[in-house]
């Protein structure tokens, strides 16, 4: 008969390699049963509750894991990026002998924050390290921790910011939602990578959105006229188009324009008023206001052109060209203080297209074709920061927003249809039945 192997052992008796044998099998039996009744359960609550499994378990652990993913990885990671330093330390062992070791220097990772989508680490340099070094070394710790972006910003002397976009929130597409709100600051357009609100700044700002055939351009356009209808019809804001393409793209939601060109000579005289206007403007404020409010007496009037080569390099009539090519700078270099801004929409960023590039305050890059057009549109530098050659052909409206300061966001312009536009325009005219200027 086999003694009992749980009794008490004789502190005089030896402790037998049986009796710890089965202890072990036990524990590990029991940590197996325990391990198969909670993965069991966990499967049965995803399953049957997919909502309260992400947001009370699944959430949290991946906010866990990406907390001590940093902290445990953190040395290794900045001396495989090159962020460490390492020197040469002699010393006297215990019985006098000169020894030599290697001793490593790393910057210090100061604090780590998570929210459901990113990763954000705040560092600060080593002695001798600089936070340019810092920064040259971000797409690599981008690439390490498998995140689909990262940015960073010098939050103190020495120390910066880096925030990690782990989960982004760009893959599907999402349906415009027409606001009622009357604003004449900003519009929002779609969404950001980590989900938040992607809302574009207007007022004071010249915008140029630059992308290929089909990268979404007609979304950003309708983004912003549609987010500007609550004010079209309250008159604080007037929107003025130029299409030379026959006006297929304004003419949709024409009853939300006050003047919508569609020919060459008319774009020329357009341009032309809204130079009066300037001029007029600026010499009623002169003296009295240095930035333009808008009111129902003078409203921001916002100039929207979907494809601008075509008032600044492919008119047929060479005179006609200069002169809308003239008024339309003059236009981007004193407008903005006086309530008129300019959205503008091209395919071919190339210099001889668009030489007045540098007018326009900030700038959003859907999908273009290569490195060299990144650099065109955003600037030498900036295909590491924001890739738009890289975005997919299935993704429209994706793209990454540079604004004045540099900060660059990548983001996703919801979706307008047809009939969403004719509707938004219809509820927000302010002249029903006015037809396009032809």
């Amino acid at each position: 008969m086999n003694p009992d192997p749980f009794a008490p052992v004789d502190p005089d008796t030896p402790l037998r390699l049986d009796h710890l044998l089965h202890l072990v099998t036990n524990l590990v039996m029991w940590v197996a049963v325990i391990v198969v009744i909670a993965g069991s359960a966990l499967i049965y609550w995803r399953l049957s509750s997919p909502e309260s499994y992400k947001e009370q378990f699944a959430g949290p652990a991946r906010l866990i894991r990406w907390r001590l993913w940093a902290h445990m990885s953190w040395q290794r990671l900045c001396k495989r990026c090159g962020l460490s330093a390492s020197e040469q330390v002699t010393h006297r062992d215990r019985e006098g002998r000169q020894v030599t070791s290697i001793r490593w220097f790393h910057p210090k990772l100061v604090g780590t924050e998570v929210t459901p989508s990113s990763l954000r680490l705040t560092v600060r340099a080593r002695m001798g390290q600089t936070v340019d070094d810092l920064e040259r070394a971000v797409p690599a710790i981008r690439d390490a921790a498998r995140a689909h972006s990262a940015r960073s910003v010098v939050v103190s002397p020495g120390t910066i910011r880096i925030d990690l976009v782990m989960r982004e929130q760009l893959s599907t597409v999402g349906n415009a939602a027409p606001t009622t709100t009357v604003t004449t600051a900003r519009v929002r357009l779609g969404r950001c990578e980590n989900g938040s609100a992607w809302t574009l700044p207007l007022s004071g700002r010249h915008t140029l959105t630059v992308g290929c055939s089909g990268a979404g351009k007609g979304s950003v356009f309708w983004g912003i006229a549609g987010g500007l209808g609550p004010a079209v019809a309250a008159g604080v804001v007037r929107l003025v188009g130029i299409d030379l393409k026959y006006g297929i793209e304004l003419l949709v939601g024409s009853a939300l324009f006050t003047k919508i060109a569609t020919t060459e000579s008319d774009a020329v005289k357009t341009l032309a008023a809204l130079e009066q206007l300037m001029n007029k403007r600026g010499t009623a404020m002169a003296g009295r206001v240095r930035d333009h409010t808008p009111t129902a007496s003078a409203p921001l009037t916002v100039l929207l052109i979907d494809e601008l080569a075509g008032v600044t390099a492919y008119m047929s009539d060479p005179a006609l060209r200069k002169e809308a090519s003239a008024s339309l700078s003059r236009i981007l270099t004193k407008g903005r203080a006086l309530g008129i801004v300019v959205a503008a929409f091209l395919q071919d960023p190339r210099k001889e297209v668009l030489p007045m590039r540098g007018l326009f305050t900030q700038t959003i890059a859907l999908r273009l074709r290569s490195r060299d057009e990144v650099a065109m549109v955003l600037g030498d530098g900036m295909a590491d920061a924001a890739p738009a050659h890289r975005i997919s052909p299935d993704a429209p409206g994706t793209g990454y927003v540079v604004a004045e300061d540099g900060h660059v966001t990548k983001v996703r312009s919801d979706f307008w249809t047809d009939d969403q536009i004719r509707a938004i325009a219809q509820q927000y005219s302010r002249t029903p039945g006015r037809k396009a200027a032809q």
